[in-house]
């Protein structure tokens, strides 16, 4: 037997460190570009959500009223407020849906005890709520937060006379 006498060259250790170097270099930058990626759409959802979230909740609302004679746009304490009634069990309540503080908030009370709108229960955070009534069976809304906004409109049922 024989025993190869071999050399071992600089250039035999450096090239297998400089490409383990590339390869955990090449891996970081694609973590980092993929951290940046899901930070954009991470924002990108919250913004949607909020205002969606928003208008999704109205069109409920709105669609879950009667008809047309139950749906007002009041102005209350210098806010414009969404107010739509209810019959339950002989007595009128009213849910008042308005902004206030940076958020959309909503307060149900019988119509009677109506005092003011403090204490109604945030629904989610808003920057800007605006509702509208330019013709008789049709509500305009228009919402904003995250600097995004939203502008939708919400046909009501026809009132039927019984």
């Amino acid at each position: 037997m024989t025993k190869k006498n071999r050399t071992m060259h600089t250039i035999d250790m450096i090239f297998p460190l400089l490409f383990l170097l590339l390869f955990c270099l090449c891996a970081l930058l694609v973590v980092l570009q993929g951290a940046r990626i899901y930070e954009k759409t991470a924002a990108g959802l919250q913004e949607n959500y909020t205002v969606r979230t928003a208008a999704s909740y109205l069109r409920e609302k709105v669609r879950e009223c009667g008809n047309d004679s139950q749906a007002a746009v009041e102005e209350i304490d210098g806010r414009q407020v969404l107010v739509l009634d209810s019959d339950q069990g002989g007595e009128t309540y009213s849910t008042y849906i308005y902004e206030e503080d940076g958020s959309l908030k909503e307060l149900f009370m019988k119509k009677d005890d109506f005092a003011g709108l403090s204490g109604g229960q945030e629904l989610t955070r808003l920057d800007t709520f605006s509702v509208e009534r330019p013709e008789e069976d049709l509500l305009e809304f228009t919402v904003a937060a995250d600097g995004r906004q939203e502008t939708f409109w919400i046909r009501l049922p026809a009132h039927r006379a019984q």
